[in-house]
């Protein structure tokens, strides 16, 4: 802790030996969440999860609170249709909105969400979320109604009492990870004797998959998950996906009718990703494509009937199973700095992009004032065949 008190410095010690034990034992308890924080900065990963270093609580919304109320909404959605014995291709656009604002208002009414009540201004926030969850479930239940892969179940956990238990790593050293967490969504689908299974995770921001972030390790959860699910159901990953729950912002430089504006909509939130190179999967997952771009997920066949690399986001079965692979080893050597006390200050930089922006220790570890800047750790800007070719 004394360490903390200066700013130029490039170098910590790692923690001791003895205090390692103390706090792990032979057992690492973590997230993948954490795993990825630790990659983009040790140094914080170690005030925010070793010394428990926290801000001092204030009235405010966080970016985390909005994106966990939408998250659960959307959950709770699908769990009353389903009690309920509502088929999503006959549901209509007022029943999805009459069942939104009853989830929300049952939910305002909790203590965990007070806070969004406490203000006029978060009442108006509550008002633009509705919206754009509304909006969004329109779009996710037409995902799901195009294609023959059926909802197996949102919010799916890993942990005891979860519906799978933790995920395990044996490391070298005769150490253990043991990986708690949570999937937005799971669906899967028959086809050719074979069970595929795709993962779906909600962002309340514009994301995709990066190939640098997976390389450098700060991308990790949907592979992951894929690699355990596909080796306990014994399945074949039909794709990896990104659903952005976002408010929509049609810009133009003329006037468009309605259906132009709902095509621009539409188009804003097909989902991004990964998916199988089998043209029999891709329109498994989009049942209306025969030729042309996918609306919904990233995926273009040609005219020969054959899906083009250039314009789809393709990757085949061996493929998946070199990133699954690599992406095993990388959770074990992120282990393995942890459990040799690395606490290095040492945040990435990628794309004029860094952690320490949105960082809540920026002003403790005076990193980001121009000392220590040549200490980042660059991450290189990849696409998919140089990622393949740096696995391999």
């Amino acid at each position: 802790k004394e360490n903390i008190n200066y700013i130029n410095y490039s170098f910590y010690e790692n923690i001791k030996k003895e205090n390692i034990e103390k706090l792990y034992g032979n057992n690492l308890n973590t997230s993948i969440s954490k795993l990825e924080k630790y990659k983009a900065c040790p140094f914080s990963y170690f005030l925010q999860y070793i010394l428990k270093l926290k801000e001092k609580e204030e009235l405010k919304v966080k970016s985390i609170d909005t994106g966990s109320f939408m998250h659960e909404v959307i959950d709770n959605f699908f769990d009353e249709i389903n009690n309920a014995g509502i088929k999503l291709n006959n549901i209509s656009d007022d029943e999805i909105e009459k069942i939104i604002n009853k989830i929300i208002e049952e939910k305002l009414n909790k203590n965990n969400y007070f806070i969004f009540s406490a203000t006029e201004k978060y009442k108006l926030l509550v008002s633009r979320l509705k919206r754009i969850i509304i909006k969004s479930l329109k779009y996710i239940i037409q995902t799901l109604v195009q294609s023959d892969f059926n909802l197996a179940g949102t919010e799916i956990e890993f942990g005891e009492k979860g519906k799978y238990k933790p995920i395990i790593l044996n490391l070298d050293n005769g150490r253990n990870v043991e990986i708690i967490g949570k999937i937005d969504r799971i669906d899967i689908a028959k086809g050719d004797n074979k069970n595929y299974v795709r993962i779906i995770d909600y962002k309340s921001s514009v994301k995709s998959l990066d190939y640098g972030n997976v390389y450098a390790g700060l991308q990790l959860q949907l592979i992951t998950y894929l690699d355990v699910l596909c080796k306990i159901e014994d399945m074949i990953p039909a794709g990896i996906l990104y659903f952005n729950l976002i408010e929509q912002v049609i810009n133009s430089n003329k006037k468009l009718n309605e259906e132009e504006i709902e095509k621009k909509i539409k188009n804003n939130f097909k989902m991004k990703g990964l998916i199988l190179a089998d043209v029999k999967v891709v329109k498994m997952q989009d049942k209306n494509l025969e030729a042309g771009r996918s609306e919904i997920i990233p995926a273009y066949i040609d005219k020969s009937g054959n899906l083009s690399e250039k314009l789809s986001s393709i990757a085949t079965e061996e493929e998946f199973e070199k990133m699954q692979n690599y992406i095993n080893k990388t959770i074990k050597e992120i282990a393995k700095e942890i459990f040799d006390g690395n606490i290095e200050l040492r945040p990435f930089y990628k794309n004029k992009k860094t952690p320490c922006e949105y960082c809540s220790y920026k002003n403790l570890c005076g990193f980001n004032s121009g000392v220590c800047k040549k200490n980042y750790r660059f991450v290189d800007i990849l696409n998919k065949d140089e990622f393949m070719k740096k696995i391999n």
